[in-house]
């Protein structure tokens, strides 16, 4: 037998390896008994109603629970449910107007129960370590202490020579190609009762491409499409320090390879899933420099430390947050619990970053304009001891001994 049949025998086992751990995983999730039991389905529509407990349809829907849980299953069971329309807002985050599609509550009970039982323990073993949006135990500063590794590991092999490509997905969401999500199913989703559902979800958006902003089940679905991308930069490029938040990816190339020749082959290797590398915010820069990845803004020193620091432009929207909060607080508009803990959610984002100056001088503004100090263990003043604070905090108050 010459190399290359032995090459191509071990490749045979290790893809029927790879079939057969599908088949078990498959069997391990089951069917629509297994999946969307009344307990799940139940103990799903509770947490569909955490933090929107307001709205009036939300109220109707927590009061009939127990009765229209058992007809939304029996719904599932005889194959007559299918997704109702979505709501159509829009809105402004971080600069950015987002198109949002959220769906009745009644649907993203099954959604959740969908996500939380089939996609996810049949998704999850085909990404990557690296990939932490809206997965368990995960999330986007997981995504920024992986890329602090992924540098620190970099240096020690070759110091700060080398490159970081940063790229990015165009229109991530609206250009998701439903033929590859559909194949995706078929080659996952064994049991035909479940890929019949997730393709339903799949097949409200008309047109064979999009998915919308705000449903749980296209946010796995998303999550995970990228992966053939990421295990091809991992093993057939050989690039262990790569990693991704959503559609945004910061790739260490080493100063032996080449940095555009490895971004062609990524966007060949996208564009069969039905993926567009957007060029305009794509980016080539040389380790020695600072750049940015997620809005912050990462170093690597000569000594091998990482500096992480936050968005600069949020100093600013803090300091006018802060001075408008003093007008609404001065007319009895807000409270002195809602005033302290809006300060201190401004102040905790700069807190994750090496941003002790900031913090320092976002404090400081703080007590200038409401006199009560901010400490990590929040002990300040309560709104009853305002007078009592207020001669504390002035220069002539001597202390009792």
């Amino acid at each position: 037998m010459t190399s290359n049949e032995r090459h191509e025998a071990r490749y045979q086992r290790r893809k029927a390896q790879r079939e057969q751990h599908k088949l078990d995983r498959a069997r391990t999730v089951g069917g629509l008994g297994r999946v969307f039991t009344y307990n799940a389905l139940f103990k799903n529509g509770k947490k569909c109603c955490n933090g929107v407990r307001w709205k009036n349809s939300v109220q109707r829907f927590e009061l009939h629970l127990f009765s229209e849980t058992a007809k939304r299953r029996r719904e599932l069971f005889e194959h007559r449910w299918t997704p109702g329309k979505y709501v159509h807002f829009f809105v402004h985050e971080r600069g950015k107007v987002r198109p949002i599609s959220a769906p009745r509550i009644q649907d993203r009970q099954v959604h959740k129960t969908l996500t939380r039982g089939a996609l996810m323990p049949l998704y999850l073993p085909d990404m990557i370590h690296e990939n932490g949006a809206s997965l368990p135990n995960k999330g986007f500063h997981f995504g920024l202490r992986m890329l602090a590794d992924d540098l620190r590991e970099h240096y020690r092999r070759y110091g700060r020579e080398g490159w970081v490509l940063l790229m990015d997905y165009k229109q991530f969401f609206p250009s998701a190609s439903h033929a590859a999500l559909y194949e995706r199913h078929k080659r996952l989703l064994k049991h035909p009762n479940i890929r019949e559902i997730a393709d339903q979800i799949v097949r409200t958006i008309p047109g064979g491409y999009g998915l919308p902003l705000g449903v749980e089940v296209s946010q796995m679905e998303m999550v995970a499409l990228p992966s053939p991308v990421d295990n091809f930069i991992k093993c057939q490029l050989h690039i262990k320090g790569a990693s991704h938040y959503m559609d945004d990816y910061p790739i260490l190339v080493p100063p032996d390879r080449d940095p555009k020749e490895i971004l062609n082959r990524i966007v060949e290797k996208a564009a069969q899933y039905g993926l567009t590398v957007s060029i305009a915010k794509t980016r080539i820069c040389p380790l020695s420099q600072p750049f940015k990845y997620c809005k912050a803004k990462f170093r690597l020193t000569e000594t091998g430390r990482v500096v992480i620091n936050g968005n600069r432009k949020s100093v600013s929207r803090a300091r006018h947050k802060f001075k408008a909060l003093k007008k609404k607080y001065d007319s009895g508009e807000r409270t002195f619990e809602d005033v302290r803990a809006s300060i201190q959610g401004s102040i905790a984002y700069f807190e994750n970053y090496d941003d002790h100056n900031r913090v320092l001088k976002l404090r400081r503004l703080a007590y200038s304009l409401f006199g009560f100090k901010l400490d990590k263990r929040h002990n300040i003043i309560k709104e009853e001891d305002r007078e009592q604070c207020d001669m504390w905090f002035t220069d002539d108050y001597a202390a009792p001994v």
